[in-house]
């Protein structure tokens, strides 16, 4: 899947072999395509005292559809999901690193009609974040495409090294996600994990 810029470029590496694998694992014990529903990804990476997490889903997970929004309803339920995603202290509780959040990306070109980019919540200035809308050529009602939403939240850490553990709530507070393929790559270690809603904590250490 399509990466930030974000993610340093050695991080980048790792961590898209590594979800390849985890993904393919995924398919096998299943017997489902590489689009799953019900499945997400959460990539982290650690480097200096920078802390980038990116989060990948298929736009059912969130919003119950993956067509382009056209109907009030299904705007409406876009807008929830991008507010929702940026409630960076309910979606990420941290435990030790002292990390403090710089900004959030959400991108929903997949969702949105090219008219419609400035259609997501305003932005809050006060966590400088942003939405990365980008133009999406397929037309709306293709039965084979499918829409994913990436969210990216960055942080500053004052001790990224005593950081021991990351608690994530996207299953509480999007039910449509029934599991999650983690990686994470720091630069003198890596790991990968598979969460779901009984056991949502990555530890690091």
């Amino acid at each position: 899947m399509k990466k930030t810029r974000l993610f340093s470029t050695m991080a980048l590496i790792i961590v898209s072999t590594a979800v390849v694998h985890l993904a393919r694992a995924e398919e096998s014990s299943s017997s489902l395509d590489a689009h799953v529903h019900g499945l997400s990804e959460l990539v982290i990476a650690m480097e200096g005292g920078r802390l980038e997490i990116e989060f990948t889903s298929p736009a059912i997970n969130l919003v119950g559809f993956e067509h382009k929004a056209s109907s009030t309803k299904d705007k409406q339920a876009v807008d929830s999901a991008v507010l929702k995603l940026r409630q960076h202290k309910t979606l990420f509780l941290m435990s030790g690193g002292g990390c403090a959040h710089i900004e959030t990306s959400i991108d929903i070109a997949g969702l949105i009609e090219a008219e419609d980019h400035d259609h997501a919540p305003h932005k809050d200035a006060t966590e400088h974040e942003h939405d990365g809308h980008k133009t999406n050529h397929e037309e709306h009602g293709e039965t084979n495409s499918h829409s994913d939403v990436v969210a990216s939240y960055q942080y500053r850490c004052e001790n990224i090294a005593e950081l021991s553990e990351l608690s994530v709530g996207l299953f509480e507070t999007f039910p449509g996600i029934d599991k999650m393929i983690a990686q994470w790559v720091a630069p003198t270690q890596q790991g990968a994990a598979t969460l779901t809603v009984n056991s949502p904590i990555i530890k690091f250490r």
